[in-house]
């Protein structure tokens, strides 16, 4: 069995007026290349490259009517890198200089030697395989740069020294700056102060050591905004394994964060007051418990007079009653105090690192802020007590002591004010 030989894949176009030389070379170069145009001359010539555009011309000089080195003349107009193999039995200079005018570099003598000719034809091949490579990487390149600068992401590249070398267009659109203001600088213009130290010296630890390194920052826009993103950064490696850039790819996810922002709002904070709910409060207690923020004192309070509110002036007055209470309260406390609203009526305050005076003292404003407040204007009153723990041990306790103490403060009132109808 013959061992099939592996044709060049390329396209040729072959042009020769004598028949039985035509034949017999095309017979030929079918077995070494994928696809074969033949024409009988000049002008038939050059109407088959216009509609084919074969990768290589193999053609005799001497022609009728248009000779090889015009038809060559002409393709070297429509393709002026278009391969060309002159055939001839002429070994005249004048061609032999006008080929090379016209581009000509590749020549096959007549009679054919077809181990030559096949060689010259091979050459070609190869200076064609290694244009397409050429261009196929010119346009991996090209697809692969459209695509990092259309992406939907921030893309950033960085030098060793941390200096950007360039940006995408949604960089941009995130950021706020130009390409020209951002280039050269040290990516640190983006912070915001939030990220703590030790994020960025994680970060340059791991991308140094050639690994990938991912995390949230916050970082700030031309304009000042905060604004949240999911960071990649990876080194880029040589052939050799040396790193030799830094690629950074990250996503907005600044709508993200402001959705979970909410959402841990709503579930640590009272929809009607804006105070700390139930949960946050109970979750405070806990910490509290192991926690060295001691003396903790806490303070309950109670809205008196609210279920009367509400069945004579309805519950939105009942609910104007409760967010003018938790205004007079909030105004008293540091912003360490946790002020919540634990019950539809009542409220309870965190005092960590207190004593019981100073709680007594913050009780004194409270009743205070409530005389003058709309709360008095809505129809309402306030009971509270006091109490104060000195360990983890006795938190649960005091606060227990300081809901009973608010419901006898809410009992003297009462029979205060019975005794007065009395006397009355």
């Amino acid at each position: 069995m013959q061992n099939q030989i592996e044709k060049y894949d390329i396209s040729l176009l072959y042009v020769e007026d004598e028949q039985s030389t035509r034949e017999q070379v095309s017979g030929l170069l079918r077995r070494i290349v994928r696809t074969l145009y033949v024409a009988s001359d000049g002008i038939e010539g050059l109407a088959q490259y216009r509609q084919h555009m074969p990768d290589v011309v193999l053609s005799d000089i001497m022609m009728p009517g248009m000779d090889g080195l015009e038809m060559a003349s002409q393709i070297r107009m429509i393709k002026p890198d278009c391969h060309i193999i002159v055939l001839t039995a002429y070994s005249d200079t004048e061609y032999l200089l006008e080929c090379i005018a016209i581009g000509i570099s590749q020549f096959a003598q007549k009679p054919v030697d077809f181990a030559k000719l096949s060689q010259t034809i091979g050459q070609c091949n190869d200076l064609i395989q290694m244009g397409r490579r050429v261009q196929k990487q010119s346009e991996m390149i090209q697809l692969l740069s459209q695509a990092m600068e259309q992406a939907p992401a921030p893309v950033v590249i960085a030098s060793l020294d941390g200096s950007i070398e360039y940006v995408n267009a949604m960089f941009c659109r995130v950021t706020g700056y130009e390409k020209d203001e951002v280039i050269g600088r040290n990516p640190r213009f983006l912070k915001s102060e939030i990220n703590p130290p030790e994020v960025y010296q994680d970060l340059w630890k791991t991308i140094t050591s050639g690994k990938e390194w991912e995390c949230e920052l916050a970082n700030r826009r031309k304009n000042g905004q905060v604004y949240w993103e999911w960071v990649k950064i990876s080194p880029v490696f040589d052939s050799a394994g040396n790193i030799i850039k830094y690629l950074k790819v990250a996503q907005d996810i600044t709508d993200r964060k402001k959705y979970e922002e909410s959402l841990h709002y709503l579930s640590t904070h009272d929809s009607l007051t804006g105070l700390y709910n139930r949960v946050y409060f109970d979750a405070e207690m806990k910490r509290l418990a192991s926690s060295r923020e001691y003396p903790v004192s806490i303070i309950v309070a109670d809205v008196d007079g609210l279920k009367t509110v509400n069945d004579t002036k309805g519950h939105d007055a009942g609910d104007q009653l409760i967010q003018a209470t938790a205004s007079a309260i909030l105004t008293v406390f540091r912003a360490a105090d946790v002020v919540a609203r634990i019950g539809g009526d009542e409220f309870a305050i965190l005092l960590p690192n207190t004593d019981r005076q100073t709680a007594q003292d913050a009780v004194d404003r409270i009743r205070s802020n409530f005389e003058t407040s709309d709360s008095r204007l809505h129809g309402g009153g306030l009971s509270l007590g006091i109490a104060t723990a000195f360990s983890g041990d006795g938190l649960v306790a005091a606060l227990k002591s300081a809901d009973e103490l608010m419901y006898l403060d809410k009992y003297c009132k009462r029979n205060k004010s019975k005794l007065n109808e009395k006397q009355g």
